[in-house]
Parts: structure tokens; sequence; C-alpha cells
């Protein structure tokens, strides 16, 4: 007997058949697993295995799963799935000749730039673009996109690249932007490049490309 603070206390006996503690010196004991609440070694046969509870005090065993399963949860009770193989609809397009605009608001160039995607309600939307003044100043130039098809979308300044050139020096700047496009209507939907300069003075764009990649709903 274990004797701890006067008060007599139970000691413990290893039990190697069963692979457990038994508590011994008070009263009698049937010295197996569910007599004294454990749960018996025998219940797991193979690495891996995880004990969960099929219902109230009553363990049960899962086999381990298949390499690259995911632990999910099937009629109530933890299960081993195959997750579902992942994939995303992505568009690119480009155009390398340049052309030009003096429009004020956002227009498409000679050469439309759009690609066709088929989303759910996010994607992430990326532009670039060469701006070149043409050696006049105080140029602004701006490039955005909007959308079209399940989603109507008009180009804005919410999602526009901008240069501005206070010099009269022939200049070449490249701008890119990237933004997470949400509350598009899920189908397919066409993004489109749309330019504009800001105060009605000739604006070149060259080298502009638009990618989009959807990101599900």
């Amino acid at each position: 007997m274990a004797i701890l603070g006067e008060v007599s206390r139970p000691g413990f006996v290893y039990d190697s058949a069963t692979d457990t503690w038994i508590p011994v010196g008070i009263g009698p004991h049937a010295h197996t697993p569910a007599a004294i609440g454990a749960i018996s070694n025998s219940l797991t046969t193979t690495t891996g295995d995880l004990i969960y509870a099929a219902s109230a005090n009553t363990p049960a065993r899962l086999g381990i799963g298949s390499s690259a399963q995911v632990l999910t949860v099937s009629g109530g009770i933890p299960a081993w799935a195959t997750p579902a193989a992942g994939s995303f609809n992505t568009g690119f397009a480009q155009v390398g000749t340049s052309e030009s605009t003096t429009s004020t608001s956002y227009t498409n160039l000679t050469t439309t730039l759009s690609t066709t995607v088929t989303t759910g309600t996010k994607a992430l939307v990326t532009i670039t673009v060469g701006f070149q003044n043409g050696a006049i100043a105080n140029v602004g130039s701006f490039a955005s996109f909007g959308v079209t098809g399940a989603t109507t979308l008009a180009a804005s300044d919410t999602y526009a690249t901008r240069f501005f050139a206070a010099s009269s020096s022939n200049l070449l700047a490249n701008g890119s932007g990237t933004w997470v496009v949400t509350g598009l209507t899920a189908g397919s939907n066409v993004f489109t490049a749309k330019y504009k300069s800001e105060s009605g003075v000739l604006s070149n764009f060259v080298l502009r490309t638009i990618s989009v990649v959807d990101l599900g709903s």
C-alpha cells in the first residue's frame, strides 16, 4: 500500500499482457482495461492508427489513411478522404506595339487587350504597361481594366497604375499593378485593359499585358 498523508492510496502494478498499469491494494480487481476505465492497446493494430469516440464512452479505431489523404468528418465521425484536385483558371494577353490616346476617360487603344477567364467571385488581376510621354512635358497617363460578360465592372482609378512626366525629355517608364477583385459574378468574364490621358495630352503606351487568375468564390 502506498501511504500519502496518513490516507491509504492504491499502488499500481504493470500488466504486460495488456500493457496497462493496474491499481492494487483496495478490493478485488478484474485486471482488465475495461474494468479500470482504460483503453486496451489491442485496439490499435497498425502504425498510424487513431482512436476516437464512436459514441459516449465507446472508443473505436480509425485505421491509418492512404498517402496524401486528409482527415475529415463523415456521418459525424472522423474519416480519411482524398482531397478534391486543386484547379484554377488563368488568362493572359499582351500587345507590344506603341499605341496612344488623348481620351480623358478610359478607352480601348487601337489594339484591344483582353483575356476571357471563367471565374468564381474573386480574381487576381495584373496589368503591366510601358508609358511614353513623347517628349512632351506634364503628361499624365493611366492604365486600368474593366470587366464584361457575367460581370459588369467599369475601368476606374480604383484599379489603375499611373505615370506622370513633368519633363519634356523623351521618357519611358514601366508600370504595373496587381489587385484582388471581389464581387464578381461567377461565370465567363472578359477582362479588358483600358487607358486614358489625364488632361487630354497625347499619352503613349507600349509593351502592354494583362493577366488574370481565378481565385474561386
